[in-house]
């Protein structure tokens, strides 16, 4: 064992331990937060089926798919919003929109 540095490989085995332990509660808080957001995610399902909250299916319908980003996602909820009684905008309804935007264009 070199005089320089013994106590180096200590200090580095204890900020190891440290950051394993770090690691180990950030993942039992994402999974407390992924709980937390099931549950909730439950609690309005069972909301929505049972029509007990006054306006909660016409807001979900109107909003749901335009607070959502990702294409796959509003993919996924569009069969849910048409259950609730919403309308959905098909990716042809789209193009069909702009294909008359851009005739109108040119017209203009």
């Amino acid at each position: 064992m070199s005089l320089l540095g013994g106590n180096d490989l200590k200090e580095q085995q204890r900020i190891n331990e440290l950051e394993a332990k770090i690691n180990r509660e950030k993942q039992k808080l994402d999974k407390k937060l992924t709980r937390q957001k099931i549950l909730l995610g439950a609690f309005f399902v069972d909301a929505l089926e049972n029509n007990s909250v006054q306006g909660l299916k016409e807001y979900t319908a109107d909003n749901l798919l335009d607070f959502l980003s990702r294409q796959g996602d509003k993919d996924l909820m569009t069969d849910l919003v048409k259950g609730l009684g919403g309308t959905v905008e098909t990716k042809s309804d789209n193009k069909n929109d702009l294909e008359l935007n851009a005739s109108l264009d040119e017209h203009l």
